[in-house]
């Protein structure tokens, strides 16, 4: 439609003395063609990335309920512990475990020996050393041990589970986002893994 009154404006604005000529009409006629579809295009890549936010804000919302596992050495207990794991880079022996409280003070420690290469779990319980349960907060895991070849002990990763409270949908720019019980937002790409 905007195409046709362009056209016939131009059609009625022509010098008839110095017409446009054919080559320069089927010019002019492919740009507007070409305009025309560069932004039904855009229209449509609108609509496709409507789409897609609504597919990951159904995808984050089943999540809702459920523990996900973070690159992250901090988690939050709920006075019932908290699970993980650690990927062990090759053979290591002495494996300690630290909890620390938000004051950096050592809650708890545990030792796991020596463990080969790959993914080890770890659990706890939430309770300090002479079995008492700590209260509900934030709590940071140190480990350590001694890989095959070192000759002294090395920090290890922490890879840790955080429940999922609730979604953010994208609001002022920042993208959809999970709220993890006690630990702020994250974007959905860093979830590593989804456990119970």
């Amino acid at each position: 439609k905007d195409f046709y009154a362009l056209l016939t404006t131009q059609l009625s604005m022509q010098d008839p003395m110095n017409p446009t000529s054919n080559e320069d009409m089927i010019a002019q006629m492919t740009q507007f063609t070409m305009a025309d579809g560069i932004t039904a295009l855009g229209d449509k890549m609108d609509q496709l990335t409507a789409s897609m936010t609504s597919n990951q804000a159904l995808e984050a919302s089943s999540l809702v309920g459920r523990n996900v596992l973070l690159n992250s050495p901090n988690a939050y207990s709920d006075g019932t512990g908290i699970n993980g794991q650690i990927p062990i880079p090759a053979n290591t022996q002495n494996v300690v475990l630290q909890i620390k409280n938000e004051n950096g003070g050592v809650v708890a420690v545990q030792s796991y020996g020596n463990q080969p290469s790959g993914m080890m779990d770890f659990t706890w319980d939430g309770k300090d050393a002479d079995g008492n349960t700590l209260p509900p907060g934030r709590y940071q895991i140190a480990v350590t041990g001694l890989p095959a070849g070192a000759t002294e002990s090395e920090a290890l990763s922490v890879l840790s589970y955080g429940n999922v409270s609730s979604v953010t949908l994208g609001q002022n720019g920042t993208g959809l986002e999970l709220n993890i019980q006690g630990m702020g937002s994250i974007k959905l790409a860093d979830i590593l893994a989804v456990g119970d």
